[in-house]
């Protein structure tokens, strides 16, 4: 199977986004995702600046070699080239998801299906830089891991049957805040594990993200 930017078209019916209609069939994309969507999660502002260094090192390298303006040219062309690996690699470290109720699956891309009740973990990613924007919800699971944007600079990004369908996925799932032999009760895992969310904290995540400047779970 493909993604849907690559031509796959999931077997779901067309249903309406209101609060009482019957939950989809079949594999449900959750969001929307364009090969750029990675950029607005975390380390954005850590590969900005470093695909910028990189690419103004290029640039004097070049200047070396060929005359100004191509030295520029040059330099650009690094940025761009960069600017796209790091697309790619965070693109196939965090693919687009899509939720299967019928089966009680997610598949992460193309290559990864897990069981719903395989996802254990659940983490707003810690970059100060973009909590007043950016909210970002990573599930994880021994082999797979996904990330979904609720809210950006424009507001709430996830439409109402991926807010339903992801809430409800969530509900059949193992996730809990982690715990450690020193803290078996998870009193303590706020501290211990930075940036976790417990399973009712998550779910209300996707169904109210806080806006911009709001408070956070008190797990996380």
């Amino acid at each position: 199977m493909t993604t849907a930017d690559e031509g796959y078209v999931p077997d779901v019916p067309d249903v309406p986004d209101v609060p009482d209609a019957p939950l989809p069939s079949g594999w449900v994309r959750i969001g929307e995702r364009g090969w750029w969507s990675s950029w607005a999660g975390y380390g954005t502002v850590f590969f900005v600046v470093t695909i910028g260094w990189f690419g103004l090192q290029a640039g004097r390298f070049f200047d070396g070699l060929v005359p100004f303006p191509t030295n520029l040219l040059a330099g650009a062309a690094v940025i761009a080239g960069l600017f796209a690996l790091v697309t790619l690699v965070r693109n196939a470290i965090y693919p687009q998801p899509w939720v299967n109720l019928d089966t009680d699956e997610l598949r992460a891309g193309t290559r990864r299906t897990v069981a719903l009740h395989d996802l254990d973990r659940a983490l707003v990613p810690l970059d100060p830089a973009l909590r007043s924007d950016v909210l970002v919800l990573r599930l994880t699971a021994k082999e797979a891991r996904v990330e979904i944007i609720l809210r950006d600079r424009r507001g709430p990004r996830l439409d109402g049957t991926s807010t339903r369908v992801l809430a409800e996925a969530l509900r059949r799932t193992a996730v809990a805040m982690p715990t450690s032999s020193n803290d078996p009760t998870g009193r303590f895992g706020r501290y211990n594990f930075p940036g976790h969310v417990g399973l009712d904290d998550a779910i209300a995540l996707v169904e109210h993200p806080p806006a911009p400047g709001a408070p956070l779970p008190a797990s996380w």
